[in-house]
């Protein structure tokens, strides 16, 4: 949606005035609004020495997420494993300015199963290729260790089933890396919903527009230096699983070792979708993908549409998405599209909400804090209209720190899972995001409509979508 300032402006302020209220009222007139994360995600400080981890795998989201976004109160990375130099070095910059001198300790490994010899060591955070997901988080349960894995979960359904039982045989903690399950942002957007603020939602429109023309991020360069270091070395690739160095630093064009845009962007917003829709799972999914303009590309595409059924109870909803590879005028978000108005999410950053009826889009709305439901809608001035709300600066979260720290929590105070005492995005949780996105390549490979069928959701069932479609 295209939108001029000034209706950036009422669009965020609708947003942010209704959030406060919310707060208001649930807080029940107390003065004070507690801290983010006591109050949407239920842990407190950390009671004890924080958590030993190790970390498998120094790329991008290894050390963009999970070192430079940690706080090392709850987490104490004590070792580290990557094959790439040039990531290694990166993680040692990072590792330093986290930990100053405390960071030459840390010990680097070149094969994760010496890491995880480590007695010491009681959690795994996995930030390797797709492909690897697997094997490593199952090994690392077999070491007796808690398990933190990047999203998507894994390379195909059943393997994310077989990590399920292998952190319910172990009787550790797994939890996936879908982070905005613990995006502030994103949880009081999902309140709203629930209250009806927006009326009966039929219609959800997702996507994440970029442009690669001009530079393919997920295509650099290889650095010099692992060049220089796996110069002579093919074999021992092989033993680490790829085929050359294009594809181990090039894993997500290549469709043995990554799962293409809907594994990396598309989960994230359809995993969302369900969240917004009461948690309800799609019923068929169709779509095509093309590789139009990357030709690059291996066996993954550069365009994606999906159209997405789903259904609870008696509502019935439809979802789309888009990824393209060739514009990035819409950027990334979520539009969510109710009888009585619209929520806009944008880029994990900004949320805007509409009033639903004639020149929506410059109306500002007077929420009547004892039915917040029904909204009124007067115009005036945008000058006016700057609420300076009294909202934590979390909104702007996106949850990294947050899933790191309930894990490292729960590990502290739980020390065994059990009903009440979750990741909120555990294992079976994300089987559902996995089910959903995994189907969908299949959809857009086989070029048909794919019902899903619950069994595929049931972790203790072998049955899945790829040997079945």
């Amino acid at each position: 949606m295209v939108l001029d300032d000034r209706q950036r402006q009422i669009g965020k302020d609708n947003f942010r005035d209704a959030v406060r209220i919310t707060r208001r009222q649930m807080l029940a007139g107390t003065a004070a609004v507690p801290s983010a994360a006591a109050m949407y995600w239920g842990y407190e400080k950390l009671k004890g020495n924080p958590v030993r981890t190790g970390l498998i795998g120094t790329g991008n989201q290894g050390c963009n997420a999970h070192i430079a976004q940690s706080n090392p109160d709850y987490i104490d990375f004590v070792a580290f494993c990557d094959i790439r130099p040039s990531s290694q070095k990166r993680a040692r910059r990072l590792f330093n300015e986290k930990y100053g001198d405390k960071a030459s300790s840390i010990k680097m490994y070149e094969d994760y199963h010496k890491l995880l010899e480590r007695d010491d060591i009681e959690l795994i955070i996995i930030a390797l290729p797709l492909h690897l997901h697997a094997p490593a988080t199952i090994a690392s349960f077999e070491a007796g260790k808690h398990v933190l894995c990047e999203k998507l979960m894994a390379k195909t359904v059943l393997q994310c089933k077989q990590m399920v039982r292998a952190a319910d045989k172990a009787g550790k903690f797994l939890a996936i890396g879908h982070q905005r399950h613990y995006s502030y942002l994103y949880a009081n957007a999902v309140a709203l919903i629930e209250q009806g603020l927006l009326g009966d939602v039929r219609h959800i429109r997702a996507c994440w527009h970029r442009n690669q023309t001009s530079y393919d991020s997920w295509r650099p360069e290889v650095p010099e230096e692992d060049r220089v270091f796996y110069e002579g070395k093919e074999a021992l690739l092989k033993d680490y699983g790829y085929e050359s160095l294009e594809q181990l630093v090039r894993w997500r064009i290549d469709g043995e070792t990554g799962g293409g845009l809907m594994v990396e962007l598309g989960s994230h917003q359809l995993d969302a979708a369900g969240i917004f829709l009461g948690h309800a799972r799609p019923k068929a999914v169709l779509g095509t993908g093309v590789t139009s303009y990357l030709k690059t590309w291996k066996d993954v595409s550069d365009h994606v549409f999906l159209i997405f059924e789903f259904g609870k109870d008696a509502r019935e909803a439809v979802v789309t998405y888009s990824s393209i590879s060739t514009n990035a005028f819409d950027a990334y978000g979520e539009q969510v599209m109710g009888s009585r108005g619209t929520m806009i999410i944008q880029q994990e950053r900004d949320a805007y909400i509409f009033r639903e009826g004639a020149d929506s889009r410059n109306t500002r709305v007077n929420w009547a804090e004892s039915r917040i439901s029904r909204p009124t809608a007067d115009s005036g001035s945008t000058a006016a209209w700057a609420t300076g709300v009294d909202t934590a600066d979390t909104l702007t979260s996106r949850g990294y720190r947050e899933e790191q720290e309930h894990l490292a929590w729960l590990i502290r105070n739980v020390g065994t899972p059990d009903p009440q005492h979750q990741p909120r995005c555990n294992g079976k949780v994300a089987l559902a995001d996995a089910v959903v996105t995994l189907a969908s390549n299949l959809a857009m490979q086989k070029r048909k409509r794919i019902e899903f069928k619950p069994a595929w959701f049931d972790w203790t069932n072998d049955d899945n979508p790829e040997s079945e479609v």
